[in-house]
């Protein structure tokens, strides 16, 4: 394929369309009819309305008067491309201003444009990354470089972390400079509607090339399950447990990065009436949803929306099958749903993760069972029961950049068990508890300043088992990860919460710590809202 040098470049975001949709309305949702134009494509638009913004009446109210007139408007336009692959066809849209929205749910390729940029680059050529840390609560950053550089620079675990979006430099010239893949592929290019057909013939060629796997196999490490039997299976186990109210390892979450200073909260309705909620919860979504059996459709067509600060409309929408996270074994193998998502983890990956779990010693530490109250009620209690114990919960440490408040432990034993406890549920942020205990433990071994903040903190009886001037001996604590749960079985944790532990428990085994776990039970009649393990 030749690219024109006398076309203008152009700005272009292309999606490929699913290749099960083949009709013009199952993928576009417009109240204008498509416009033909001559043999590359349909342009289809939405009319915009010019308006005031929402903040002149809301700030100034009728102060300003009728002298000053700003108006806003969002264009939205698609032009639908199809092209033919080994006597099949497949739909590209290319968008407008805000014509995204011209599409509906579930129609575009997830990741093509990601797989287009992989294949097409060199490992040190990447400028910014956006990625999804899948944990107890999926952590969304942005990260950007100021050279080219590999995926490694951007810390990226391959362990846990989903990558959704890169730019990189391309090494393919038919694909312009700077190249950026999302589900998107958005590249300024000499592209226009003469020549756009064979333009997204390449890029199909380079979605279906398997060479990222020279330099980025690590994509591979969690997969995206595409095959529509399996996904079956697993949405109706999805909703199977969501009838029955069984939330373990399931809930919602925002599915991608936001400005949270720019949210007043989120509704489940569209109409301003309805309540606005600080956060996203699943047992709150279903007790204002008028559904009495859950099904996936009503999941993918019941929206979630995020409300502007500053205008009181939504600035977000999402289906709230796309805000669920949950975590399925079938089959012996495990599956994750994000951002309406499956996702299969590698088996070796889950064996290695769920092994290390299994081999991690349990604490010989007695703690008494969990009755109710406050965390540091049950740790106060717990620091009498033990005896020779004293409670740490609530001491911060002020220390560091920033003056970061720093919990050492919320309870340490006279013979150096440090424990870090915490309720399970299931948005609970266990990575918390487990970076907590990895970043004091650090500091206790590295940071003679921390360690004199630390004895200051301690009750009498306490202090001499830290040394402020000597750096301690690691391997005469032990680190006890403990987690109150009411279930009957042996503790059991999030498989990404069993990543999350499995790197901290890592990094303080470096210094020469002993790190187990221990299981807390919890007094069945006590129903706190909490989903158990």
């Amino acid at each position: 394929m030749s690219i024109s040098k006398r076309t203008k470049t152009n700005r272009l975001t292309i999606y490929m369309i699913k290749p099960k949709f083949q009709q013009l309305q199952d993928f576009i949702e417009s109240p204008n009819q498509p416009i033909q134009v001559d043999d590359a494509g349909q342009f289809l638009f939405d009319e915009s309305h010019p308006h005031p913004p929402g903040w002149i009446a809301n700030f100034f109210g009728n102060s300003l008067g009728a002298s000053v007139r700003i108006i806003t408007a969002s264009a939205k336009g698609v032009f639908v491309v199809p092209v033919t692959v080994k006597n099949k066809t497949i739909y590209f849209v290319i968008t407008f201003g805000v014509g995204r929205h011209l599409l509906k749910d579930g129609v575009i390729e997830e990741r093509f444009g990601l797989k287009v940029v992989l294949n097409s680059v060199g490992r040190d050529s990447f400028r910014s990354i956006d990625k999804t840390t899948l944990g107890s609560v999926p952590k969304h950053s942005k990260e950007q470089m100021s050279r080219h550089v590999a995926p490694a620079e951007f810390g990226i675990d391959i362990e846990q972390d989903l990558v959704s979006s890169v730019t990189a430099i391309s090494k393919d010239e038919r694909l312009g400079k700077i190249i950026t893949g999302k589900d998107a592929l958005s590249v300024s290019v000499p592209v226009d509607m003469t020549n756009i057909a064979d333009f997204l013939a390449y890029c199909h060629e380079r979605y279906k090339s398997t060479d990222y796997k020279t330099d980025f196999d690590w994509i591979d490490q969690i997969a995206e399950v595409r095959n529509s039997t399996l996904e079956d299976r697993l949405d109706s186990q999805l909703v199977r447990n969501i009838n029955q109210r069984n939330f373990t390892k399931m809930w919602m979450a925002v599915p991608e990065v936001v400005d949270w200073s720019a949210l007043s909260g989120f509704r489940y309705f569209r109409a301003k009436r309805a309540n606005v909620h600080e956060d996203l919860r699943l047992d709150e979504f279903l007790s204002e949803t008028d559904e009495q059996d859950i099904t996936v459709e009503v999941l993918k067509h019941k929206h979630v929306f995020a409300i502007s600060a500053e205008t009181d409309e939504h600035v977000h929408r999402w289906p709230a099958y796309s805000c669920l996270y949950a975590e399925i074994d079938l089959s012996g193998n495990t599956y994750v749903l994000n951002n309406g998502k499956w996702y299969e983890i590698a088996s070796g990956f889950v064996s290695e993760v769920q092994r290390d779990f299994a081999a991690m010693n349990d604490s010989d530490v007695s703690l008494p069972e969990y009755t109710g109250g406050s965390e540091l009620d049950y740790n106060t209690l717990a620091a009498n029961a033990v005896g020779n114990a004293c409670c740490m919960d609530q001491q911060m440490i002020i220390h560091g950049g920033g003056h970061s408040r720093i919990e050492f432990c919320d309870i340490m034993t006279s013979d150096r068990k440090l424990i870090h406890v915490k309720k399970y549920g299931g948005s609970s942020v266990l990575s918390h508890l487990f970076s907590q205990g990895a970043v004091s433990g650090e500091l206790l071994v590295s940071d003679g300043d921390f360690r004199s903040k630390v004895i200051e903190k301690l009750p009498r009886g306490y202090k001499q088992t830290i040394s402020k001037g000597v750096r301690p001996d690691a391997s005469q604590y032990e680190i006890v990860y403990a987690i109150i749960s009411g279930s009957e079985n042996p503790l059991d944790i999030p498989f990404f919460s069993k990543v999350s532990l499995r790197n901290a428990r890592r990094r303080l085994m470096s210094y020469g710590f002993s790190v187990t776990k221990k299981k807390i039970a919890k007094d069945r009649n006590i129903q706190d809202g909490d989903t158990d393990s």
